[in-house]
C-alpha cells in the first residue's frame, strides 16, 4: 500500500534529525517499504543508528579481523572502559568475524548494544553514556542549530537522554523529537523560530525528493539542499531555485578523500617541490604480468637539483592502498627512474612508447627537455625497455646502453626536445610500434620557436645507447617541421588510427600565434621522407585544423580520443586552453571525428556540428580548461571510449584547486557544444581538486587497466599539492566501474540501510 502524506512527511522530518539532509526519491524508496512492511520511524531511525553514513566511520575492507576489531574498539570505546573489557570486545568482534560477520554488521551491532546499555553498567555504562551523548547532541544540532539558546538545546539534549534512562530506544527518543517539534506553534517564544526552521526544511526537502524526484545519495548533496534554509519563508524559495539549478545540473562529482584502495588511490609525492604529477599517463604492460602499469614524472624532484624522476607503479588485481609513497617502490613494486643532469628535469613528460622493440612487453618514454647537454635547453628523451623481471629499485638514465634502453639527442641549442612524447602506434604498419617526439622552439627552417616533431620506428634490435635523431632518413623515422615562425609545433603530439586505414596516424599541436592549428599526418607502408614539410597536406595524405579564434591556443595540448562513437574511426581530440568559451580564458577541447575518406586540407574547429566532432566547453572564466586532453579508455565498460579533460586552474576547492571532467562516450549523436559546467550525470562526471593550489588536472590521462578487471582506469596529476611538504605533488587513480555503479553504488548503499532497519541485538560483552 502506498505511504500517506504523513508518513511520508514523517520520513522527510527523521532524515532532518538524523543527517541534516534532504532524504531524496532513493532513500525515500528504500524505507518506505520498511513502513509499509510495518516497521515505525522509530525502528528505522534505531536501525540508521549503526550505519557508516549515520556514524561517518569506516574502515579499510582488507583490514585483518583482528586489526578491525582493534581499531573499531579504539573508535568507540576508546578509554571509557577497563583493557580487558576492551580485550573481552575485540575477540568477540574477532569470533563474529571469523564467523561470517562483515564489518557493516559488526558495527550495526556495537552501535545498538552501546545504545541500550545502562550509562551505571559497571563494565560499559561509562562508554554508553558517552555514545549516546554524542549522538543525542548530533540530533539536536541537526534540528535546532542556532535557532534556540543554548540553555534550550542543553534541556533537550538532557530531556532525551532522561528518556533513554527509562528505557527508551536512541529510535524512540528520535520519534518524539521530530514530533514535539512538528506539534510546536511558531509563534512560541523561545521554541517558534526552531518550529518555523524545521517546517521550512521539511518543505524543501519534500519539493526535492517527492515534486522533483530528486535522485542523488551523495550525503552531502542531500545536504547541500537544506544548507541556507532558515525560520524565513524567503529562504524556501531560494532552495527550491537551487534545487531547480541542481537538477538542470546534475553531474556527480567524484570526492578524492574517499578514495580508499578499492576505488583508487593516491600517489604521494616523496620531497618538497618534486611537482610530481607534472605528467602521468599509462606506461602499458612494462613487466608483461598481463596488468597495465602507469609513470607518473616529478620534473623538480631535487636529488641533483632538479635532475627530476619519473616512478613507474605496476598494476595488481587487488591489495591497493590508499595512499602509496613512490619513496616505496623497490623494484617488484615499481621502480624509480633517475634524470641525469641537474637542471633536466627529466620527468617533465612520461609515457608509454608502445613496444617500441617488439619484444612483447611495452617500453618507457621519459623527456629531460631542459637539458643544457650539448647545447642551452638542447632537451633529451630516453626509452627505458620492458622486461618481465629483473627491475631495479632505481634506474639511472645515464646507464641506458642499447640493450636495456637509449637515448636521443640533437646537437642544436634552443630545442626543448621531448616538450612532449607519445606512443606513435604502428605508423608503417609493420607490427612493430613507432614513436613520437615534440621539439617546439627549434628554429630551422621556418624561423625561431618554428618547432619540429620526430617520427622514431620501431624495430626488433641494433639499437644503440645514443640515436642522433639527424640522422633519421625515412626509413628509421623522419622529422616533420612546423611552417610558421613563433607557432611552437610540436607543443602537444599523439597518434591514432584516424581514416582506419591500419596504418597509425600522427597528431601534432602548432598552438602558439593566430589561433592554433594541429597537424594530422596518415601513416603508410612505405615512402616516407626524411623531412616532410605541412604545407603538403592536402586531404590525402593528411589535413590541419584550424582554432576558432585569434589567442585560443588550439593545439597546446592533442592526444587520440580514442573511438566515442562507435564508428570504428578513432577520434582527435585537441585543447584550447585560452579559449573564451565560457569566459576570458575558461578553454575548451574539441572532438574531431574520424573517417575513412573525404577530409578537406584544412578543417576548422567553428565548423563542428555534432555530426562531424564537438566542443567540449570551459566552465567558468579563467579555468583553462583544455590545458590537459586524454582519452580516458573505455572507463564505464559500454564498449565505447571515453574523454578527460583538465582544468587546472578551477576553483573548486580554493584558488586553482583544479578540476578533470570525464565524458562517456555515446553511438547516438553530440551536441554541437557541450558546456562542462552543465554536464550531466548520463554524460560524464567531474572530479575536483582537494586544496587550493593543488592544481588537478594539469595532467590527465588513461591509466590502462591496472587492476585488470576489464574497465580503464584514470591517472590524474595534480603537481602543486601539499603532501609530506609544500608541492611534493600527488597523482590519483581512479578505477573505472560501469555507469550503472557510478550512479547506483548509494543506491544499494540505501537499501542495504533499509534491510538493517529495526535491528536492535544486544551482545553478551560480559
Amino acid at each position: 500500500m502506498a505511504l500517506t502524506a504523513q508518513q511520508q512527511t514523517a520520513l522527510l522530518q527523521m532524515t532532518q534529525a538524523m543527517f541534516n539532509a534532504a532524504l531524496g526519491k532513493v532513500y525515500l524508496d528504500a524505507l518506505s517499504s520498511q513502513l509499509e512492511a510495518g516497521s515505525s520511524i522509530a525502528s528505522i531511525a534505531q536501525g540508521l543508528l549503526g550505519t557508516e553514513l549515520f556514524l561517518g566511520k569506516s574502515y579499510a575492507d582488507d583490514l585483518a579481523p583482528s586489526a578491525f576489531a582493534q581499531t573499531f574498539v579504539d573508535d568507540f570505546i576508546g578509554n571509557r572502559a577497563s583493557s580487558d573489557s576492551k580485550t573481552i570486545a575485540v575477540n568477540f568482534i574477532v569470533s563474529k568475524i571469523t564467523a561470517g560477520a562483515t564489518q557493516n554488521q559488526i558495527i550495526a551491532e556495537i552501535a545498538n548494544t552501546l545504545s541500550s546499555f545502562s550509562v551505571t553498567d559497571p563494565d560499559w555504562g561509562e562508554a554508553a553514556l558517552h555514545f549516546k551523548t554524542e549522538n543525542i547532541n548530533k540530533v539536536v544540532n541537526n534540528l535546532l542549530a542556532d535557532s534556540v539558546s543554548a540553555d534550550d538545546k542543553a534541556s533537550a539534549v538532557e530531556a532525551m537522554l532522561d528518556q533513554m534512562s527509562t528505557g527508551k530506544t536512541f529510535g524512540d527518543v528520535v520519534e518524539w523529537a521530530i514530533k514535539a517539534l512538528d506539534d510546536l506553534d511558531q509563534t512560541d517564544p523561545a521554541w517558534g523560530l526552531a518550529a518555523a526552521r524545521f517546517d521550512n526544511r521539511t518543505e524543501v526537502s519534500h519539493y526535492y525528493s517527492i515534486e522533483k524526484n530528486g535522485a542523488s545519495t551523495d550525503l552531502a548533496t542531500l545536504q547541500q539542499i537544506l544548507t541556507g534554509v532558515t525560520a524565513d519563508a524567503a529562504s524556501i524559495e531560494t532552495a527550491k531555485a537551487a534545487i531547480d539549478s541542481l537538477l538542470n545540473n546534475p553531474s556527480e562529482s567524484i570526492n578524492l578523500a574517499e578514495l580508499n584502495g578499492s576505488n583508487g588511490f593516491r600517489l604521494d609525492g616523496i620531497v618538497r617541490s618534486d611537482d610530481t604529477g607534472e605528467s602521468v599517463d599509462s606506461a602499458g604492460d612494462v613487466n608483461g604480468d598481463g596488468f597495465d602499469d602507469l609513470i607518473i614524472g616529478a620534473p623538480h624532484n631535487f636529488d641533483d637539483f632538479y635532475a627530476g624522476a619519473s616512478f613507474v607503479v605496476f598494476g595488481k588485481a587487488s591489495g591497493f592502498s590508499a595512499t602509496l609513497s613512490l619513496s616505496s617502490l623497490d623494484g617488484t613494486n615499481g621502480f624509480r627512474v633517475n634524470g641525469v643532469a641537474g637542471g633536466d628535469g627529466a620527468g617533465q613528460e612520461v609515457g608509454s612508447a608502445g613496444d617500441l622493440n617488439g619484444d612483447g612487453f611495452d617500453d618507457l618514454v621519459v623527456s629531460a627537455s631542459l637539458s643544457d647537454i650539448p647545447k642551452n635547453d638542447t632537451g633529451y628523451t630516453y626509452v627505458v625497455f620492458g622486461k618481465s623481471s629483473g627491475f631495479d629499485a632505481v634506474i639511472d638514465l645515464a646507464t641506458l646502453d642499447g640493450n636495456n634502453g637509449f637515448r636521443m639527442s640533437l646537437d642544436e641549442a634552443d630545442l626543448l626536445l621531448g616538450w612532449s612524447v607519445d606512443s606513435a602506434g604502428d605508423v608503417n604498419g609493420d607490427d612493430i610500434d613507432d614513436l613520437i617526439i615534440g621539439a617546439p622552439i627549434s628554429t630551422e627552417p621556418a624561423g625561431a620557436f618554428s618547432g619540429s616533431s620526430y617520427v622514431i620506428f620501431g624495430k626488433t634490435s641494433g639499437f644503440d645507447g645514443n640515436l642522433d635523431l639527424s640522422e633519421l632518413d625515412g626509413s628509421n623515422g623522419f622529422k616533420i617541421q612546423g611552417s610558421v615562425a613563433g607557432a611552437q609545433f610540436g607543443n602537444g603530439v599523439s597518434a591514432g588510427d584516424i581514416n582506419g586505414d591500419g596504418f597509425n596516424d600522427l597528431i601534432s599541436g602548432s598552438y602558439y600565434g593566430g589561433t592554433g592549428t594541429t597537424y594530422v599526418l596518415f601513416g603508410k607502408a612505405t615512402g616516407f621522407d626524411a623531412i616532410i614539410d605541412l604545407a603538403s597536406l592536402d586531404g590525402n595524405n593528411g589535413f590541419s585544423i584550424d582554432g576558432v579564434a585569434e589567442g585560443d591556443e588550439a593545439g597546446y595540448s592533442v592526444d587520440n580520443a580514442g573511438d566515442i562513437n562507435g564508428d570504428g574511426f578513432e577520434e582527435i581530440i585537441i585543447g584550447a586552453r585560452n579559449a573564451d568559451a565560457s569566459g576570458e580564458n575558461s578553454g575548451a577541447a574539441y572532438i574531431v571525428f574520424g573517417k575513412a575518406s573525404g577530409f578537406d586540407p584544412v578543417i576548422k574547429l567553428s565548423e563542428l556540428s555534432g555530426n562531424n566532432g564537438f566542443r567540449l566547453a570551459g566552465a567558468a572564466a579563467g579555468d583553462l580548461a583544455g590545458r590537459s586532453v586524454s582519452t580516458a579508455g573505455d572507463f564505464n565498460g559500454d564498449g565505447l571510449d571515453d574523454l578527460i579533460i583538465g582544468a587546472y586552474s578551477a576553483d573548486p576547492n580554493g584558488a586553482s584547486s583544479g578540476t578533470a571532467y570525464v565524458i562517456f562516450g555515446k553511438s547516438s549523436a553530440f551536441e554541437s557544444s557541450i558546456n562542462l559546467a552543465n554536464l550531466s550525470i548520463s554524460e560524464g562526471f567531474i572530479i575536483n581538486g582537494l586544496a587550493t593550489g593543488d592544481a588537478l588536472g594539469k595532467s590527465v590521462s588513461s591509466a590502462g587497466d591496472i587492476n585488470n578487471d576489464g574497465f580503464d582506469d584514470l591517472i590524474i596529476g595534480a603537481p602543486f599539492g601539499d603532501g609530506v611538504a609544500l608541492n611534493t605533488g600527488a597523482g590519483y587513480v581512479l578505477f573505472g566501474r560501469s555507469t550503472t555503479a557510478i550512479t547506483a553504488t548509494s543506491t544499494e548503499f540505501a537499501q542495504d540501510i533499509a534491510s538493517r532497519v529495526g535491528i536492535n541485538q544486544t551482545i553478551e560483552l560480559i
